[in-house]
């Protein structure tokens, strides 16, 4: 067992534990500083030292993907909701259009329900008699 064995132990876990999304120590970003922090060494003995685990690492984003499990799982999360969003946006539109409509149809209703007026009497705004 090398000197820098335990060293090389915490980088493999805190490789682990970022796939994972389940930080201890770090931000959970899947960068090497985020991986150096995660392990508890300074980050140049992951570029220097270690660069092989710096590689694996690497690596295993890339097949991982950038973002860890939950992260994606919330910004799946998100576009849906923007969905539903853009849905009732839309429904909402269409709702105040069919008010818009309806409150025209009130007013010429009501127009309509005036008596005519009568003749030789002078113009004037007319007014809605109250119903009796």
């Amino acid at each position: 067992m090398t000197s820098h064995e335990p060293e090389r132990q915490a980088i493999r876990e805190a490789m682990t534990r970022l796939l994972d999304g389940k930080p201890i120590r770090s931000d959970g970003k899947l960068t090497i500083k985020s991986l150096a922090g995660e392990a508890d060494v300074k980050r140049w003995i992951l570029t220097h030292r270690h660069q092989d685990l710096q590689d694996e690492f690497r690596a295993r984003v890339a097949r991982h993907g950038t973002d860890p499990e939950p992260v994606r799982l919330l910004k799946a999360r998100v576009q849906d909701l923007q969905q539903e969003n853009q849905r009732l946006r839309a429904g909402l539109r269409e709702a105040k259009a069919t008010c818009s409509m309806l409150e025209r149809l009130i007013a010429v209703e009501a127009l309509e329900a005036q008596p005519p007026p009568r003749p030789g009497a002078p113009p004037g705004p007319t007014r809605l008699r109250p119903v009796t």
